[in-house]
Order: structure tokens, then sequence, then C-alpha cells
């Protein structure tokens, strides 16, 4: 039987959620272990309104979050979290002129034990200091603030003749494209508004055509700086 399963809370490209509940059943009844990609969509773990979508969670073995999506944190603020502090064991290694006993004894902390990478810096600080600052409750606001615009965003979209909408969005990503046009064209509309520096949309390739990606992170964002950006998009493309 599998040894282990991996399953998506968040898809890079259109941020959809895997069947959790029902991948965690299939694992138990199988006896494999489950490991959960929630990179992008674990954020919604702070917002009491959208935790429910992330049910089964809990029976995973090991999660990943990536807190630079929706935990606002630098792009190296990634984390592993396991159920069984076992698992962290293969990462126990020594080396003598890290861990030295007598050094730990006299009070000079081993680097290893304090982060994967010794000397880089440590990030998990900063995570620490919006945790603190902000709580579950202010980052739940912000995912709530940010998936609130998207839905918006997303019907603004829909009701465009001009533009065509992949799907409701799941989490703050938002996939669309000019109504018609082909991929040439809608790779050209993205390089030109980003090398005009207008608009920073990302590109994903779903169903056999290329989107335009807004990936939607600040929750000061106003629906006219959204209509601006629908403005960019359809004035960069031929008629």
């Amino acid at each position: 039987g599998p040894l282990l399963v991996a399953a998506t809370a968040g898809t890079t490209d259109a941020g959809l959620i895997d069947p959790l509940p029902a991948i965690a059943a299939r694992c138990s009844a199988h006896g494999a272990r489950l490991h959960i990609d929630a990179a992008y969509g674990g954020g919604l773990l702070f917002s009491d309104r959208h935790r429910p979508r992330l049910a089964g969670l809990d029976a995973a073995h090991t999660v990943t979050l990536d807190l630079h999506k929706l935990g606002w944190q630098p792009a190296a603020a990634g984390l592993l979290a396991v159920r069984d502090t076992a698992d962290l064991g293969a990462l126990h290694q020594r080396a003598d002129y890290l861990n030295a006993d007598d050094d730990t004894e006299a009070g000079l902390p081993d680097l290893l034990g304090r982060s994967l990478r010794t000397t880089r810096r440590p990030d998990i600080l900063k995570i620490a200091v919006t945790l603190k600052t902000l709580g579950r409750t202010g980052l739940g606001a912000l995912v709530d603030a940010v998936c609130a615009r998207a839905q918006e965003f997303a019907a603004v979209i829909a009701a465009d003749r001009a533009l065509d909408l992949y799907d409701t969005p799941t989490l703050s990503t938002v996939l669309f494209r000019p109504t018609g046009a082909p991929d040439e064209t809608v790779a050209r509309i993205r390089r030109r508004l980003l090398t005009e520096g207008r608009a920073v949309l990302g590109r994903a390739r779903l169903d056999g055509r290329l989107w335009l990606k807004a990936t939607l992170l600040n929750p000061h964002t106003r629906p006219d700086d959204l209509a601006a950006l629908l403005r960019l998009v359809e004035g960069h493309t031929p008629a």
C-alpha cells in the first residue's frame, strides 16, 4: 500500500483545496502517512469564518505553511509543523564545531539546535512578533479582508463581457483573461504592464489557456484600485 500521501490546501495557480477529510480517511484506512502542503491555504486557520474549509488538516502527520502569503511575512518565513516531534529526529545532526559539549555547558548555545540554517537570519522572530502584535484575531481579519476583495473582484470580472473569469476564487487568487484573446496576447499584456511599472500580474496555464493571475494580499486594496487594474488590462488589449 501507499507509504505517504501529499495533499494540497491552496494550490499556487488557483488556490484550490483538496478534499482533506476524504484523503485523511483513506490514509488512515491504509496506514499511510499524510503530508499536507498548506503553504498558501494554511492562513485560513487564522480566520473564524474560513477555518472550517481546512477540516481534515489536523489529521496530517506533517504540514507545511508559508506565511509570506496569508501571514504577511518575509519570503523566507516557511514552516514545517509536525504532529510527533520524533519526526524531527533526523535533523539532530552533530558537528563538533557547532555542538561542542563543553561550550554548551559553559553557557554558549549550539547553533545547529537553533536553526536548520545555522548562521542565517532567524525569520521566526518576525513571525513571533507578528503573532504577538496582531494575534490570531488580527491576522484573521486580514485574511477575511483579502478573501472578500477576491470575491468582489471576481464578481466584477464575471459581469464584464470583455473579460473571462476562470472560476469563483477559493482563496485570494483571481484568474482572468481578455475574452477571445490568444495566449500570446495575454502574455504580452502581462509583460507590458510589468515593464511599464503599472501592474504586477502573475500567469497560470489551466484548461489549455493562459490566464492572468491577481493574488490579492493587501488588505487595504480598494474596489477602485481593482477597477483601475481591469482598465489597464482592457486598455492594452487589441480591439
